[in-house]
């Protein structure tokens, strides 16, 4: 018997109420994603790509359908179980790095871990070995605004595999990022996921950043086609 997909969308449908209309912005998604996977998912503005990565993410909440992540229905899980998963299972890179300014990279790191309730010594041992793989070893007691923009995104990859997720999502990670620095950020993402079987969602109107993903999906109307 085959093992079950990591992710597994069923018929997941998301609608907002915008004002008297409503804004289908899933309109019926049906996807298997594989273990290991490194998935790539593309479409215009509006297509629906934020919201399925949110979605698997536990960021917002299926409107209808399935949402299993890990053989586990997300949808129905509630606040304390939702956030638990966040932690545990899923790692997040976003366009706009989402770092704390009053803290240093290291602290960035160690952000999630204190949540998970990860000893100090423990934290301070995995922030700073994940940030020296991200090439930021001795930029560790700098706060992001003396980072460039691909250092800050750095911190913001190793702050995602802290908690050594099995699923990372990345919404346009090289989004804010000139094109060279992009690549060294997607070349990094690409070692992470094939270093720890990683399964990536990666969303990106960049056809140079899907060049890195195993599959690309195409997604217009929320649907994906």
């Amino acid at each position: 018997m085959a093992s079950e997909p990591m992710i597994a969308l069923r018929d997941l449908r998301k609608t907002y109420q915008m004002g008297r209309s409503q804004v289908h912005a899933l309109a019926g998604v049906t996807l298997d994603v594989l273990e290991g996977a490194f998935i790539a998912v593309m479409g215009p503005s509006g297509s629906g790509k934020s919201t399925l990565l949110n979605l698997v993410g536990g960021l917002d909440r299926p409107t209808a359908g399935g949402l299993r992540v890990a053989g586990r229905e997300i949808g129905e899980l509630d606040e304390n179980a939702l956030a638990a998963y966040r932690q545990r299972l899923c790692g997040f890179v976003f366009q706009s790095f989402n770092l704390v300014s009053t803290m240093t990279a290291l602290q960035n790191v160690e952000f999630p871990m204190v949540f998970a309730r990860v000893p100090r010594a423990e934290r301070h041992r995995r922030a700073r070995y994940l940030l020296t793989a991200v090439g930021l070893g001795d930029r560790v007691d700098h706060k992001p605004t003396e980072l460039s923009g691909g250092e800050q995104q750095r911190v913001a990859m190793a702050r995602a595999l802290v908690n050594t997720p099995r699923v990372v999502l990345a919404d346009e990670p090289t989004g804010n990022l000139d094109s060279h620095t992009g690549a060294e950020i997607m070349a990094l993402l690409a070692r992470a996921q094939r270093e720890g079987n990683l399964t990536v969602l990666v969303v990106t109107h960049d056809p140079a950043v899907a060049a890195y993903a195993q599959q690309v999906i195409q997604m217009r109307d929320g649907m994906v086609h």
